[in-house]
């Protein structure tokens, strides 16, 4: 039985290296001409340790005036227990190989790209770590900790909207934050926090400079606190920029109204950052995170129905919500030809900003 489990291991290696798409993924899992089954018994091998010790201490206890049994016993049942423990079977390896296809599924499903930095003139040829870093430290919301600030996992997409393609960085950042405490015996420690966030950062987008937020926080990069006419936006959200000015400018009514629908049901902070020319936006909810199976994995039907009702609910969500907010803020003159640019600053000089 085991043995047929390896095997299926082993193809399931094969089809995660050879696969270049989700559907591809699927076919190779039917028909499963073999035995399905992707859970190792080991009942057999726990038994032979069990026995094992019982007979060792029944051995001892009632034959101890024997020394020679006695040995003879001890080496016999080590033997056979170094046996058993050698024939276990490790599941974990299972689990992690179905784990790696949930990953490319994902990735092929919503073309992600791990460990990859978007593409986009800004920064061609530039290394991803040095842009990783450029990002971390530009962004104040990616800057909570005092001891420590890391993005830990990244991916690159796009996502189009209303005809334009949009390069995103899609990330996990963990913010590590140390905090003085008294323990029980009343001395001084120092106790390390860490707090995990995931989210999105969306380029090509205008050159504003604020940021929105349902919790409470401040950035000295953005001293002036905004209020808009809608009160009851007011009331669920927080909103600081750089210039009272710039900021009655650019969030017209239809924009905020935007913010507020879009970020009603999403816990967390929006970033827009003038010089980079892009917004950020994170929360607690784990965007890589997929709808786990409703019961264990137990062979290889399961696990490609599965792999074909694969979501990712609280991506999906976000981005249609981002989705929502580029289509508002985005600035035409970006995806105009160089030679159109001037034309249309000068056709727009006299317009106000409108969502």
């Amino acid at each position: 039985m085991n043995n047929k489990v390896a095997y299926n291991l082993e193809k399931l290696r094969e089809i995660s290296t050879t696969s270049q798409n989700k559907q591809a993924i699927l076919d190779a899992l039917h028909p499963w001409r073999v035995s399905p089954n992707l859970r190792y018994h080991n009942t057999w091998s726990f038994l032979l340790l069990a026995a094992c010790i019982v007979n060792v201490v029944l051995t001892t206890l009632y034959f101890s005036h024997y020394p020679l049994v006695v040995t003879v016993v001890w080496i016999g049942a080590i033997f056979i227990a170094c046996f058993a423990y050698f024939s276990i079977e490790k599941q974990s390896e299972v689990d992690a190989e179905i784990a790696k296809l949930e990953t490319q599924v994902f990735q092929y499903q919503y073309q992600v790209n791990f460990a990859r930095f978007p593409s986009f003139n800004t920064q061609a040829g530039m290394n991803p770590n040095y842009m990783l870093a450029r990002v971390r430290q530009g962004f104040a919301c990616l800057n909570q900790g005092n001891a420590g600030n890391e993005i830990v996992d990244f991916a690159s997409t796009t996502w189009q909207v209303q005809g334009h393609d949009f390069p995103v960085l899609l990330f996990q950042y963990v913010a590590t934050t140390e905090v003085a405490m008294t323990n029980g015996k009343g001395e001084q420690i120092t106790k390390q926090i860490e707090k995990n966030y995931w989210g999105a950062c969306v380029f090509d987008m205008p050159a504003l400079a604020f940021y929105v937020s349902n919790e409470k926080q401040k950035h000295a990069r953005y001293p002036v606190e905004w209020r808009s006419s809608d009160a009851q936006f007011n009331r669920d959200f927080q909103l600081y920029g750089q210039q009272e000015f710039e900021l009655a400018k650019n969030l017209t009514p239809s924009r905020i109204l935007t913010l507020a629908h879009q970020l009603e049901n999403m816990r967390g902070t929006l970033m827009f950052h003038d010089e980079m020319q892009a917004f950020c936006y994170i929360s607690s909810q784990n965007i890589f995170q997929t709808r786990s199976c409703a019961k264990t994995i137990q062979n290889i039907s399961q696990l490609r129905g599965h792999l074909r009702t694969l979501k990712a609910p609280h991506y999906e969500r976000m981005q249609a919500n981002l989705a929502a907010v580029i289509a508002s803020f985005m600035d035409e003159s970006v995806f105009l030809p160089a030679e159109q640019i001037m034309q249309f600053n000068t056709s727009n000089h006299h317009l106000p900003d409108v969502g």
